[in-house]
């Protein structure tokens, strides 16, 4: 018999960096967006709701208005934190979730009466949205079956027709390559081609590569348009007082190489063929978001060492509205995949779902409730439709299911029912779907909770006993948008697929919600030679000839838009799509992630929101076209100007001689005002909801 072994594991499963333009950073957001705070948990505030990013050098204390943007004016970037978790001893059974378990392991911390005296971490970041395939916002994963193989292209085709070949890698992947650090020196490692390349050994030494084969779009590309500066770097590592390591993202940057005529290739937007958008695909485009994996090594004083389960980094797109909840969101997204298709929680569905689980009010519903009362603080809406929103809102434990304004499930768009997908109003949510869907739904195991609480079959006061890293993992994805993956801002539908999984997560260890990781052999390394390769391409066979291949550094974020800014650019109001009714009606398609109206708190006058105005405003965004409104008209302005956009608090984390109610949500730290520009007045129409 096997003696049982110690278990570490990486947390949070999925961590989330966001590019700033300033050296100084926060970290990440631990709690979750406009919902109570955790018992446990001091964030130095105690009037304001989850979702504010953490002060930098703190455990918990979050920030307030003036820590968005340093001294200068530069928007601060946002630093993911990964810890090391601690699990019982693996038993003969399987794993169940929650397990409620896991402690902490720090530098200091004894374990199994070994002291750690170091963790070294090694991070691999690249991008490779270039290499990558057309987005079809009309098909979303389904656009790699074989059945729709004739949608499926290449971005920059003209680089060649197979995204293996070793030329066209090395020409359009940003590969920074791995960087080692350990938890006990402080100065920072960066991904750039100055730093050499490294990786932690089985031993837990660190081995320099100074022949890896990094690529940065300058080794390809002579000539380069770099509007805001070159793209020189992915981000950097540093640790913490405790070892902990941070991930910082790089600095938002877009650049793009020189067509023979020697101008850039245009930002376009609107169609390109069916199904592919201008704003998410634009050719002989780079931009420096990046993921990939997140490793660990444990050091203990009697110098052996100890592997953990590694996770995974995205550097994405900044959170211009931190405390904003989505209907559904990345958590619930990928909740949903795992509940159903990977066997995580038999107890809710074991091949159907199970009429006797009962949901928990304040787990399973009160997100759902809560979310649309906090978007009405990004979005424009009539009056009656923000009294609707905050009752919404409001729903609590006691209330009877048939007494609050749902009227149970007469409102809520049924995810089982697809001619339901296409219909507006009356069903909610009112804002756009994705994959040929054109209005939102809640996901099918959302749908199930909503189902038990409208007969009355939930539990009212009873908490999810979630160890320290689980809710860690919940936390961080449900500050992320889920739903409309047209194609999303942080991860996109690639989070519905299960290939991408460790399904094994029961016995081996690994614990549920990580990714199946290709093994990164370093030692194979040819300086010759491209490192990383065309990786996952989902519903495609990979090298077993069976299931997709494993996913590798840059995987991930190579399905987002290129350059990111276009895309947010783009989604703030649209017809419905597809639009059976030919209705000129407007819908947004990231109400919690991608303010569109706000009220500043500037504006605020005696306790009074002043009138509403554009998110994105001011010169370059003047449209006669409601539609197209709020919005830059010249897609290069986004490139250059997304780090002047405001953020969307609460009122209680709002600085200034000023006290604001903890029931506002209002935009704070824009540099989009000018004094000559009255504010932007907003349509009264119910456009949308």
């Amino acid at each position: 018999m096997s003696t049982p072994q110690p278990v570490f594991r990486v947390h949070p499963a999925f961590g989330i960096a966001r590019v700033g333009n300033s050296e100084e950073f926060y970290l990440g957001p631990e709690t979750m967006a406009g919902l109570p705070i955790a018992p446990g948990i001091d964030t130095g505030n105690p009037l304001v709701t989850g979702g504010l990013p953490i002060r930098a050098g703190t455990e918990s204390t979050v920030i307030t208005s003036d820590e968005l943007r340093d001294r200068a004016g530069r928007m601060k970037r946002q630093a993911a934190r990964f810890r090391i978790i601690h699990y019982p001893e693996a038993g003969s059974g399987p794993e169940t979730y929650p397990s409620g378990a896991g402690t902490e392991v720090v530098v200091g911390s004894v374990v199994g009466g070994k002291t750690v005296r170091d963790i070294v971490w090694t991070v691999h970041l690249a991008n490779k949205k270039a290499n990558s395939y057309l987005l079809n916002d009309e098909l979303g994963l389904a656009v790699y079956e074989k059945a729709n193989a004739e949608h499926l292209n290449l971005r920059n085709a003209a680089e060649g027709p197979d995204p293996n070949n070793a030329a066209r890698l090395r020409r359009l992947v940003i590969d920074a390559g791995p960087r080692a650090v350990r938890g006990t020196e402080a100065p920072s490692v960066r991904f750039d081609k100055a730093t050499i390349a490294s990786f932690a050994t089985e031993t837990a030494d660190i081995e320099a590569m100074p022949h890896y084969p990094k690529s940065f779009p300058d080794d390809a590309f002579t000539q380069l348009y770099t509007p805001a500066g070159p793209i020189d770097t992915l981000g950097e590592l540093r640790t913490d007082d405790k070892g902990r390591l941070l991930v910082l993202p790089a600095w938002g940057r877009a650049c793009g190489w020189l067509q023979p005529n020697g101008q850039p290739f245009p930002l376009i937007g609107g169609l390109i063929a069916p199904g592919e958008y201008g704003d998410v695909n634009a050719d002989g485009w780079f931009d420096d978001t990046a993921d990939g994996p997140v490793s660990a090594r444990i050091v203990f004083d009697d110098g052996s060492s100890a592997s953990v389960v590694p996770a995974w980094v995205i550097a994405t797109d900044p959170s211009y509205a931190p405390q904003t909840l989505n209907v559904v969101s990345l958590w619930d997204d990928m909740f949903d995949t795992w509940v159903r298709r990977l066997d995580l929680m038999p107890s809710i569905f074991n091949h159907r779902f199970n009429d006797d689980f009962k949901p928990l009010f304040d787990d399973h519903l009160r997100p759902i409730f809560r979310a649309p009362a906090l978007q009405r603080w990004n979005t424009n809406l009539p009056a009656r439709a923000i009294a609707a929103h905050d009752a919404v809102g409001a729903i609590g434990a006691q209330d009877e299911p048939a007494d609050t304004i749902m009227t149970g499930l007469a409102y809520v768009r049924d995810p089982n029912a697809p001619a339901q997908s296409n219909i507006g109003a009356p069903f909610m949510p009112l804002s756009m779907g994705d994959a040929g869907k054109a209005f939102l739904s809640v996901t099918l195991t959302q749908y199930f909770f909503l189902t038990q609480w409208n007969r009355g079959r939930f539990e009212r006061s009873a908490t999810q006993q979630l160890g320290p890293g689980e809710y860690l993992d919940r936390a961080v994805m449900v500050n992320c948008l889920g739903g409309r993956f047209a194609p999303g801002i942080e991860m996109t539908f690639i989070v519905r697929d299960p290939a991408i999984y460790q399904a094994d997560w029961e016995r081996s260890g690994a614990g549920p919600f990580r990714l199946r990781a290709r093994p990164l052999d370093y030692r194979r390394v040819q300086a010759s030679q491209p490192f990383l390769t065309v990786g996952y391409v989902p519903l495609h066979p990979g090298p077993d000839g069976l299931r997709p291949a494993a996913l590798e550094p840059g995987d991930v974020s190579k399905f987002m838009a290129v350059p990111w800014q276009t895309d947010y650019n783009a989604c703030a109001t649209h017809n419905s799509a597809p639009n059976p009714t030919n209705s000129t009606a407007l819908y947004w398609s990231w109400p919690a992630q991608r303010p569109v109206a706000v009220h500043a708190a500037a504006d605020v006058r005696d306790g009074q929101l002043g009138p509403q105005r554009y998110s994105i405003r001011g010169p370059g965004t003047a449209s006669d076209d409601l539609g197209n409104a709020g919005r830059y008209q010249n897609l290069i302005d986004i490139v250059l100007n997304w780090h002047r956009l405001g953020f969307v608090i609460q009122g209680s984390a709002i600085s200034g001689p000023t006290r604001y109610s903890p029931e506002v949500y209002l935009e704070v730290a824009s540099q989009l005002d000018d004094p000559g520009i009255a504010p932007w007045p907003m349509n009264s129409n119910d456009l949308g909801g």
